[in-house]
């Protein structure tokens, strides 16, 4: 898939830590796919970065903690899981300031396309898409089948992504997912690593 250019090419070094919001998907504080993602994100990167989590429905939560996070000068990325991405597009429109964005297998939420609330958010200077597709249906695949139906698929922003990686992966592989390398050999854990310094998607 060709990427397309995106808002900007670069980002100038930050004179604050970047910050990372990880949304977890629906029943993610059961199964804690992401939420044990993020915490070992924390400790990885532990001094260096910030990292927060916040559950798909605290919303309201998710858009301040991005306004605050940005209106102090912290470059940020929010990175979300199933309906997860969904509250990522809400959260970004809450910034000012330039967001780099994950999408791992997004859904979006049956009000999210029924107001059109799914597009591009204005602040977003890269939208990645991590498109899961299983080798063979289980659980989880049943319920993304199901939000699809209620939802309406992938939210706009992420079916028009400036980049997309292919993962042959089952719904519930969040980890997977952001280890899985694109046809440019960058995983989304490989993007978030250059950022904020490289937020350009590579061509071809």
């Amino acid at each position: 898939m060709q990427s397309k250019p995106c808002m900007a090419s670069a980002i100038a070094i930050p004179s604050k830590q970047p910050a990372e919001i990880y949304i977890g998907g629906a029943g993610d504080e059961s199964s804690r796919l992401v939420f044990s993602y993020a915490e070992a994100r924390r400790d990885a990167v532990r001094g260096k970065r910030q990292v927060h989590y916040l559950p798909h429905w605290k919303i309201t939560a998710a858009r301040q903690l991005a306004a605050e996070l940005t209106g102090a000068g912290h470059p940020l990325a929010l990175i979300g899981h199933s309906w997860g991405a969904d509250t990522v597009l809400r959260a970004a429109g809450a910034s000012d300031a330039e967001v780099f964005i994950v999408g791992a297998d997004p859904v979006a939420k049956p009000v999210s396309r029924i107001t059109a609330r799914d597009g591009r958010p204005a602040s977003a200077a890269l939208v990645l898409h991590v498109d899961a597709e299983p080798p063979a249906y289980d659980r989880s695949d049943y319920v993304k089948a199901a939000g699809y139906l209620t939802g309406g698929g992938v939210p706009r922003a992420f079916r028009f992504a400036d980049t997309r990686i292919a993962a042959v992966l089952n719904h519930w592989n969040f980890r997977g997912m952001m280890q899985t390398k694109g046809s440019d050999g960058q995983s989304a854990q490989d993007w978030l690593a250059a950022f904020p310094d490289r937020l350009s998607p590579a061509s071809g």
